[in-house]
C-alpha cells in the first residue's frame, strides 16, 4: 500500500484529519526520519553546553547520534557520532577534550573532524586518512540555542526560513539573557504527531486544562499561520479574580499581556510568558512512544523569589502536561478502533492542526 495514498484538502473548511492509520502504521516513521527529521532544524543544546575549546556534548536525533563540539579554533561544528572504521562511538555524555577517541577500537580524530591517528593499520592498500574524517552536519544557532540539520543535500532552507520573522516577535523577551532553571522528560504512549496535534489547538483547553483556562482569555485566543510555523497568541486574564477561586499565576505586564505559544515545524514549541521561556522538543521514540523535552528560563534563578516562581512555573507546566499525556493516550487507543478513520477540523480553531498535516504531507512526498 502506498503509504500516501489519500486526499487531502488544502481548503480547511472542506478538508479531513490525516487517515488513521498515519499514526498507528509503523511504516511511517523511518520515512518520517528520512523525510522530516533529517530535513529539518532540530534543537539539541545550548551554547552555553559549549563554552570552551575542546567542550562537547552528544545528542540523538530520531535515533542518529552527533557530537557538538567547540573546535580548539574555537568554531562550533556538529558530527555524526560515528567512527568511519566500524561506526563506534567517538564520544559519549559530555565533557572537553583535545580530540575524540574511538570507544571500540581506538581511531582518534580532531575537533575539527580529520582522522589522526590509525592504530595497527599498516599493510592496508588504497586507504587515505584524509578521506575517512567525521561526517560534518550543519549547525546554526539562535539566541542561545543550538539547532542542526543532518541531510544538507535536501533542501537550502536555513534556520532563519523556518523561524521567519519569530526572532523579531521574541526580541523584547530578551531570550539570550535568560538561564536555563531545570528540565523534565515524559515518554508518551502515543505517535509524535498526535501529540503535535494537541499542542497545535487551543480548543481542548477549556475541557482538559482548568487551571490554565483560568490564566486565558478564551474567547480572544486565536492562531496564526506562518509558512514553517504557527502561533498561538493567548491573552492573559485582566481583572480580579473570582472569589474563591485559586490564585492566577500569570498577570499581564506592559510588556507583555499575552502567553505565546510558538509551533516550529516539526516539533519544536516555545512557550513564552511574561516572565519565562519553556522549550518542548517532541522526539519519536517508535510509530507509539514518544519523549518530550521541557525546559524552563528566567531572566533570574537564584534569588528565593526567584526560586519560587520557577516551581509555581513548573507545578503549573506539569499539570497541564499530565492532562495532555492523559488525553493523547487516550486517543492514540482510539485512533486504532474500527470506528474511526478520518475527522473534521473546527475552522476557527484548527487551523494550526490543518496546517501541521499540509507540512507533513508536503515534506512526506519529497522523495
Amino acid at each position: 500500500m502506498d503509504l500516501l495514498n489519500f486526499a487531502f484538502e488544502e481548503k480547511l473548511e472542506r478538508a479531513e484529519t490525516l487517515p488513521a492509520r498515519c499514526y498507528t502504521d509503523a511504516a511511517y516513521l523511518p520515512l518520517e526520519a528520512r523525510r522530516i527529521f533529517n530535513r529539518t532544524w532540530q534543537l539539541v543544546g545550548r551554547l552555553d553546553q559549549v563554552k570552551e575549546p575542546g567542550s562537547y556534548f552528544t545528542a540523538d536525533v530520531v535515533d542518529e547520534p552527533i557530537v557538538i563540539v567547540r573546535g580548539q579554533d574555537g568554531e562550533l561544528r556538529g558530527f555524526h557520532n560515528v567512527c568511519r572504521h566500524r561506526a563506534g562511538p567517538i564520544a559519549q555524555g559530555a565533557g572537553r577534550c583535545t580530540n575524540f577517541r574511538c570507544g571500540y577500537h581506538g581511531w582518534t580524530y580532531s575537533t575539527a573532524g580529520q582522522l589522526i591517528g590509525v592504530p595497527d593499520f599498516d599493510g592496508v592498500e588504497n586507504f587515505q586518512r584524509a578521506d575517512f574524517g567525521l561526517r560534518q552536519i550543519q549547525v546554526q544557532t539562535w539566541e542561545q540555542f543550538i539547532f542542526v540539520k543532518l541531510d544538507g543535500q535536501a533542501n537550502q532552507l536555513g534556520l532563519r526560513d523556518f523561524f521567519d520573522d519569530i526572532p523579531a516577535q521574541t526580541q523584547p523577551c530578551r531570550i539570550a539573557e535568560m538561564q536555563f532553571a531545570e528540565r523534565r522528560d515524559y515518554v508518551i504512549d502515543c505517535n509524535w504527531k498526535v501529540y503535535i496535534d494537541n499542542y497545535a489547538e487551543g480548543y481542548h483547553v477549556p475541557i482538559i486544562h482548568p487551571s490554565l483556562m483560568r490564566e486565558l482569555d478564551f474567547q480572544r485566543y486565536r492562531t496564526i499561520t506562518r509558512r514553517y510555523y504557527s502561533l498561538q497568541d493567548a491573552p492573559i486574564k485582566s481583572g480580579a479574580e473570582s472569589e474563591g477561586a485559586p490564585p492566577r499565576r500569570y498577570s499581564a505586564t506592559t510588556e507583555q499581556n499575552e502567553a505565546l505559544y510558538f509551533w516550529v515545524f516539526p516539533n519544536l514549541m516555545l512557550n513564552i510568558y511574561p516572565d519565562n521561556l519553556s522549550t518542548n522538543l517532541i522526539l519519536p521514540l517508535g510509530p507509539d512512544k514518544t519523549l518530550t523535552i521541557f525546559e524552563w528560563y528566567f531572566h533570574d534563578v537564584t534569588s528565593a523569589a526567584a526560586q519560587e516562581r520557577i516551581k509555581a512555573t513548573v507545578d503549573l507546566s506539569d499539570e497541564v502536561q499530565q492532562e495532555d499525556i492523559w488525553i493523547c493516550e487516550e486517543v492514540q487507543k482510539r485512533l486504532r478502533s474500527i470506528a474511526y478513520e478520518r475527522g473534521r477540523y473546527s475552522v476557527r480553531r484548527e487551523n494550526g492542526v490543518h496546517h501541521f498535516h499540509s507540512l507533513w504531507l508536503e515534506f512526506m512526498n519529497q522523495a
